[in-house]
């Protein structure tokens, strides 16, 4: 069996070797230290650009401090990704242990399961899908900005329009050719890491699990898989808190309202939520097979015990219901009850509640809060806030 503490989905890959060889990559003290030495390379050179240019705080349509996109995505975006890795592999760590502890997975399967998490975790570093992912993001700022149209680009710190046509300045071509790529390379990271675990919970959806439908979480013994969606929370959290910035620039800049923002956010909060809870999905057709397997027999065993409880206490002949109260048959029917409502009651994705599914959406629609400020004063919102609580 493979080592238990052996498996991640984030450490691995020559750059992380590379990482851990410049001690970035061991330790809390040391990932935030990289988190500072990429606001040195990715926001400093902005802000010294832009200053040297004269549009920090002003001479431009859109001066860098006025600029939302660049300060949240390196004082926000950049150490939540970073900084939760560790938070994310002790989860994804958690899941996959206790799927051996918990013997779901039989010894004629356990062979091919750990050959998944194995693959797993080499596809979620692979050396290959890095560098792919970095070409891409280095590719992606250039494509948007040569599609956007001119009244799009607008005047700014990091563009000027000469004539008809944008010109990147000094701060431009920084942002485009390292800040930008920076973030979206981080982004794509976590969502390669998604589909390679993803990938996983799809692989041992596909063995012979030994499910055990009377569980008393609701999900024949899956109900740990409740920590997988958190594994990958930040990563949506921070596509939340990008999107706002972008509605936020279109609001300020009168191309939207609120009232506008307010499909595109329900819209992107249940595609992140699908993302999240799309690999529960896989083990629905089990969950549904041994619930449906398990309603026969236990029916079938509660019609037997039924009649012969009856009989006995309620039948011709019977005895007098006093003596009910001192024995044990009465106590062995409702634990019976019991039991046979758990499986009816069994969740139809594994490990997915109400509560989790409330919990999600208000972590993933709460970087839309400030928004709207653009519609009402602080004072309004607390009002609003203390007579719902009241």
């Amino acid at each position: 069996m493979t080592d238990r503490g052996a498996f991640s989905i984030c450490a691995g890959g020559r750059l992380h070797e590379m990482l851990t060889r410049a001690g970035f990559a061991a330790g809390a003290r040391r990932q935030v230290i990289l988190v500072s030495v990429l606001l040195a390379v990715g926001l400093l050179p902005l802000l010294i650009l832009s200053a040297v240019a004269g549009t920090a705080f002003g001479g431009a349509g859109r001066p860098f401090f006025h600029d939302l996109a660049p300060w949240v995505r390196y004082l926000l975006v950049v150490p939540a990704l970073l900084l939760a890795e560790p938070y994310t592999d002790r989860l994804a760590g958690v899941v996959v242990d206790t799927f051996r502890r918990s013997r779901i997975v039989g010894d004629s399967d356990l062979p091919a399961f750990e050959a998944a998490v194995d693959k797993a975790g080499r596809t979620a570093t692979s050396d290959a899908a890095e560098l792919i992912l970095l070409l891409i993001a280095l590719a992606l700022p250039h494509l948007a900005f040569l599609s956007l149209p001119q009244p799009a680009i607008g005047v700014g710190w990091y563009a000027t329009v000469v004539g008809s046509e944008p010109h990147l300045t000094a701060a431009g071509y920084w942002y485009t050719w390292v800040s930008l790529p920076l973030v979206e390379f981080l982004i794509m990271r976590w969502l390669w890491r998604a589909f390679a675990w993803g990938r996983l919970l799809w692989r041992v959806s596909r063995l012979d699990l030994a499910l055990a439908p009377a569980h008393p979480d609701r999900s024949a013994g899956l109900g740990f898989l409740a920590w997988s969606p958190l594994a990958f929370l930040p990563l949506c959290v921070g596509l939340s808190m990008l999107t706002a910035t972008g509605l936020a620039k279109l609001i300020e800049s009168g191309g939207a309202s609120l009232t506008d923002a307010l499909g595109p956010i329900t819209a992107l909060v249940l595609c992140e939520c699908l993302l999240l809870l799309a690999p529960h999905f896989f083990f629905s057709g089990a969950l549904r097979t041994v619930r449906d397997q398990a309603l026969i027999g236990y029916g079938l065993a509660a019609t037997t015990m039924s009649r012969e409880f009856e009989s006995h206490w309620t039948g011709p002949g019977s005895r007098p219901g006093a003596e009910l109260l001192d024995n044990s048959e009465s106590s062995s029917m409702i634990d019976y009850a019991g039991t046979y409502g758990l499986v009816q009651g069994m969740q139809p994705i594994a490990g997915v509640s109400l509560r989790l599914g409330l919990m999600l959406v208000l972590v993933l629609a709460a970087p839309f809060a400030p928004l709207l400020l653009y519609k009402y004063s602080v004072k309004e919102i607390l009002v609003q806030v203390l007579q719902l609580v009241r």
